[in-house]
């Protein structure tokens, strides 16, 4: 798998497609204001309760390269055919990929940049469902802990396939959305060097079945 990891300046069309990412990056940016997180108990139910379903709060392991689901969103949990929260995100997933993903989320709660990713998950029988999925930084109640608020949504209705579980997942782009320039830090600096995320697969945007549809 060959490919490079991409910065962008401004949310366009081809970087954030899915109306589910679109509503979190919206509220996150209007909650947060001049500040460069808002704190998670500013973001309400009402305030996502369009896409709530498709929600859920990832906590870093400080301990080691993984991440937690604090809470996840009963669609996300019926899509992906198990109950997630209080489980490891993308446990199940291949070294390769569930690498690349929480590297695109150590952007979020290391950087506190917003972060874009695509994957095709496949199901036992060889059934796939593209996602997109958004997380944007928010501070926990304490003040310190920073969490990625995160929205993973799938291009067609996935939840059909419950019965028929998914059991491989593949990355196909992860993208920093740089939400303020970062002092010295020219906006084509790459967030990572490392080998895993260049390789991540550039023509994920023509693969993906289902597209805008």
């Amino acid at each position: 798998m060959s490919g490079t990891n991409q910065i962008i300046n401004n949310v366009s069309d081809d970087a954030v497609m899915h109306p589910t990412s679109r509503r979190l990056l919206r509220t996150w940016e209007r909650i947060r204001g001049e500040e460069s997180a808002p704190l998670r108990n500013d973001i309400t139910m009402r305030d996502l309760v369009s896409i709530i379903h498709w929600t859920c709060i990832l906590n870093r392991d400080p301990h080691k390269l993984s991440y937690m689901y604090r809470l996840a969103g009963s669609a996300i949990c019926e899509t992906m055919g198990r109950q997630l929260t209080g489980t490891t995100a993308f446990d199940d997933w291949s070294n390769f990929d569930r690498e690349t993903i929480i590297r695109g989320l150590d952007s979020v709660v290391g950087m506190k940049q917003p972060c874009v990713g695509r994957f095709m998950a496949y199901s036992y029988s060889g059934c796939e469902v593209g996602f997109e999925m958004v997380a944007v930084p928010v501070i926990s109640a304490n003040g310190r802990d920073v969490h990625a608020l995160t929205t993973i949504a799938p291009f067609r209705d996935g939840r059909g396939v419950t019965a028929d579980p998914l059991v491989e997942f593949h990355v196909r782009k992860i993208r920093i959305l740089w939400s303020d320039h970062l002092p010295g830090k020219p906006a084509s600096t790459p967030a990572s060097s490392s080998d895993e995320v260049r390789r991540i697969n550039s023509s994920f945007l023509r693969v993906i079945k289902g597209g805008k549809a």
